[in-house]
């Protein structure tokens, strides 16, 4: 595990004496690793609230001596409006104690969110898979109200998810609890969003997952092509896998809907060459809809090096259709099967893309997603067909719960994620760190706007522009792992006098 913390300004960075542009981003694995010592940081933590506490003390005496003064004014009013003019400098100037008290309690929760990002990092690397088991299905059988309790419990961490309007007597009830949680636990104790529902999700997966006696399948089995190893999976997917399949036999969007996609080819067209990682996830808005892409629309880009090279680059969309089974794949029914571990109509449309692209054994590929998109190119890398037919060598994900999928090998994996994004947390667990392997972590909630906001709105912290910022300030941070990761992908994007081709590809399910 590995990180770097960095202080900064209200404009989101600042400059140290190193020369190296100071921003409040985290960095776990990667060529640059680091230790994190994860008992410093608890006592940082401790220091830091002292310092909050006691200028809270000063400002409270600070302003009792200005009460007295305005007692005593009438007694010598040049020298008592002298002292007040003191006193409000000293509590409300550049340097006064309330200032200090803000920058103190800002420094104390981005350490705070640190170390509990650091925690549940090493966690996820300490925790063994456990396989199901008939003593886990009874207890869960026997007494249902322990597990409901288990996940409730787990559920309160998540007190804040703003920017969702409550609508009827139901929603108005799930928001005002989940006020009362804040009220109860207080707002600066709440892990940000993301974390909070990594552990809610992984309780909900350890309880719900005995929804299906496991223990009754004898070992792996074969689904749609996919080999499915039931000891292999997350407690989550153990969840999803029977209610994906359960929809796929009700619906008849099993594996023989993968013959009804069709696929309309758009004329190609020339685009700027992405030169550093912060640039290729800009590029990503090229396939929503809000950018004017046709829903359902992958993106392929050919690369022409000035050396004669070719490269190319997929870029793949976020969930666009709630409903699952529709004529856009790019849906919730594809959610379900990436995270699962099963094939999906976007997967296999975009290695059908890249085959009509007319990428060439041997020639580097890039994938990029935000979202599903980052879960479809994860799955997608470690796909022993399609690494087969293609040499996929690096992939970037932005606001995606990948940390249950495995390292494609050979791949080189670029992770960008928010704090406050609650779709970060939907894996149930941290993404692994390694050297090939590297995740920039950015609180919204506490760098960059050099004020604490705890209500980050999910438009804002799971917003691809927001995560192309991300982007470009760990660039500027000058972090190892991230620097060595956009070199890497450059070569693949193009760099200069690179010309840069890009077709997209509009699937729809028949």
């Amino acid at each position: 595990m590995t990180a770097r913390i960095h202080a900064h300004d209200a404009d989101g960075a600042a400059v140290a004496r190193d020369g190296r542009l100071r921003t409040t981003v985290h960095v776990r694995g990667g060529v640059g690793a680091t230790r994190v010592d994860l008992e410093e940081l608890q006592a940082i933590d401790v220091l830091l609230e002292g310092v909050v506490r006691e200028a809270g003390y000063l400002e409270s005496a600070l302003d009792a001596a200005r009460r007295a003064l305005a007692l005593d004014a009438g007694w010598a009013p040049a020298e008592a409006a002298s002292a007040e003019s003191a006193v409000d400098e000293a509590v409300h100037g550049a340097r006064g104690v309330r200032r200090l008290g803000e920058e103190a309690f800002a420094l104390l929760m981005s350490v705070r969110y640190a170390r509990i990002l650091y925690e549940e990092a090493e966690l996820a690397a300490r925790t063994q898979l456990a396989a199901p088991s008939w003593w886990g299905f009874l207890r869960v059988l026997l007494s249902p109200q322990a597990a409901v309790g288990a996940v409730a419990d787990r559920l309160t961490l998540v007190g804040r998810i703003p920017g969702l309007e409550p609508s009827g007597p139901a929603g108005v009830l799930v928001d005002g609890l989940a006020e009362l949680v804040n009220l109860a636990h207080g707002d600066d104790d709440l892990p940000p969003d993301g974390l909070a529902l990594d552990v809610a999700v992984r309780e909900l997966g350890e309880q719900g997952q005995y929804l299906l006696p496991w223990a009754l399948l004898s070992g792996p089995f074969t689904y749609d092509g996919r080999r499915i190893d039931p000891d292999g999976l997350m407690a989550a997917q153990r969840l999803l896998v029977p209610v994906v399949l359960t929809f796929h036999r009700l619906t008849g969007r099993g594996p023989a809907h993968t013959r009804e996609l069709t696929i309309a080819v758009s004329p190609p067209r020339l685009v700027a060459p992405s030169r550093d990682v912060a640039a290729v996830v800009d590029s990503l808005r090229t396939v929503h809809q809000d950018h004017g892409a046709e829903p359902g629309t992958v993106e392929v880009r050919r690369t022409d090096h000035p050396d004669g090279r070719r490269t190319w680059t997929v870029l793949l969309p976020s969930t666009q259709a709630m409903v699952p089974g529709g004529s856009n794949p790019v849906d919730n029914l594809t959610n379900g099967e990436t995270y699962s571990g099963l094939v999906s109509d976007v997967e296999i449309a975009a290695a059908r893309a890249m085959t009509l692209a007319g990428i060439a054994p041997g020639e580097a590929v890039a994938v990029v997603g935000f979202s599903q998109g980052g879960l479809v190119a994860m799955r997608l890398a470690a796909d022993p067909v399609v690494r087969a037919r293609f040499d996929i060598r690096a992939v970037v994900t932005a606001g995606s719960p990948v940390a249950h999928l495995p390292t494609p090998h050979g791949t080189e994996v670029l992770h960008l994620e928010h704090l406050e994004d609650p779709f970060i947390g939907l894996d149930g667990t941290t993404n692994p760190a390694s050297p090939e392997r590297t995740t920039v972590s950015r609180s919204l909630a506490t760098g960059t706007t050099g004020e604490v906001r705890f209500e980050v709105p999910p438009g804002e912290s799971h917003s691809v522009v927001e995560y192309g910022r991300t982007a470009a300030l760990a660039l500027a941070a000058g972090e190892p792992s991230v620097v060595h990761a956009s070199q890497r992908l450059a070569e693949i994007t193009g760099g200069a006098g690179a010309r840069v081709t890009a077709t997209a590809y509009t699937v729809e399910r028949g």
